[in-house]
């Protein structure tokens, strides 16, 4: 049965893993702070419009050229994390730089107007991430350092730290105080002694935290530029492992798999929903599968009641395999499902 599934997921790939990579809205915030106009650039899930879930958000500094490395890597790690909604702000320069350890115009300008206007117009879940790179992501450890309105977690890539600003920062903090504070993961690449030094330092500073609290990777492979990609992979699998459930998870049955995700929600603070696509494959799964009537009856009417979609889904998985060899099956999840709605407009045709 093993071999079958994961033959059977290759078979589904061309619907179930279909990619449709869209840039970001681009919007345009007036900022009293700022004294101007500043973009943002705001990417929903795919299913926003579709739900009313309420989703986690990923802020993303130098959002004007960090965006489309971040949503590229959002893309291929769709099984193993949330769904997020993903803001990139544009920020640049100075305007980043800390001012020993008081509020700077830009940090105000992120706690109380950016993320006041995301919660005002987007669904948002309570769980937050700001994530930065280069003199952004040594903005995020400053930020993780004040006592600004806080995230839920922060990400700082090859953050700079030749200055020595944020080791000072951190020798000044009480162990005590910065156990309080959120998680957070910082990395670096194959970048000179000014950098490597200060974090090698700056890690073994934190290192009396807990591994939940603080993670640290180096990527001697990439540099200062590439690391994006590799540290935003390392950073979302790491804070969300365990996420996609397992193979004798999917396999075991429909609670089992409930209860994964209800763990989950439990774990983070925000909904988690079976992926539709995990509970297409589930379902031809089961429908292909000899003797599994009833664990295929128990999916589809969770899946048509998860979600107002799942009903669409569960016909284009019937006709995915009545069009591909597998012509019994397709029919066994049409009856099914025209036996659990019998209104719908397809089964009464």
């Amino acid at each position: 049965m093993r071999v079958f599934i994961f033959s059977f997921v290759l078979l589904c790939s061309q619907f179930s893993f279909a990619s449709d990579l869209i840039l970001a809205e681009e919007i345009k915030l007036k900022s009293g702070t700022l004294g101007e106009e500043r973009n943002l650039f705001i990417k929903l899930p795919k299913k926003y419009h579709d739900e009313d879930n309420s989703y986690p958000v990923l802020y993303v500094l130098h959002g004007q050229w960090d965006m489309l490395s971040t949503l590229s890597t959002i893309d291929l790690l769709e099984d193993q994390i949330p769904n997020f909604i993903v803001v990139g702000i544009e920020s640049r320069g100075k305007e980043l730089t800390p001012e020993n350890g008081k509020t700077t115009p830009f940090a105000e300008f992120l706690a109380t107007e950016v993320v006041s206007f995301v919660n005002d117009n987007y669904r948002v879940a309570p769980y937050t991430i700001l994530s930065g790179h280069s003199n952004s992501g040594r903005f995020v450890l400053d930020y993780w350092l004040s006592n600004n309105p806080g995230f839920s977690k922060y990400f700082a890539f090859s953050p700079s730290l030749d200055d020595n600003y944020i080791l000072d920062m951190v020798s000044k903090s009480k162990i005590e105080d910065l156990k309080k504070k959120a998680p957070l993961t910082i990395t670096i690449a194959n970048e000179g002694e000014h950098m490597q030094n200060p974090f090698t330092e700056l890690t073994q500073k934190l290192s009396n935290l807990s591994k939940s609290s603080f993670e640290f990777q180096k990527f001697p492979e990439q540099s200062h530029r590439t690391t994006k990609h590799s540290s935003m992979q390392y950073a979302l699998q790491s804070t969300f492992a365990g996420w996609e459930p397992t193979y004798e998870v999917k396999t075991s049955g429909l609670n089992g798999l409930k209860k994964h995700y209800t763990d989950l929600s439990e774990k983070f603070g925000f909904k988690a929903s079976v992926p539709i696509e995990t509970l297409q494959k589930l379902t031809a799964h089961y429908a292909i599968s000899e003797n599994a009537t009833e664990e295929l009856n128990k999916y589809i009417a969770f899946t048509i009641n998860q979600s107002s979609e799942g009903i669409d889904a569960l016909f284009e998985i019937s006709d995915y395999l009545s069009s591909n060899g597998y012509k019994e099956a397709g029919e066994k999840i049409l009856n099914v499902i025209c036996n659990q709605a019998k209104n719908n407009q397809r089964c009464s045709g």
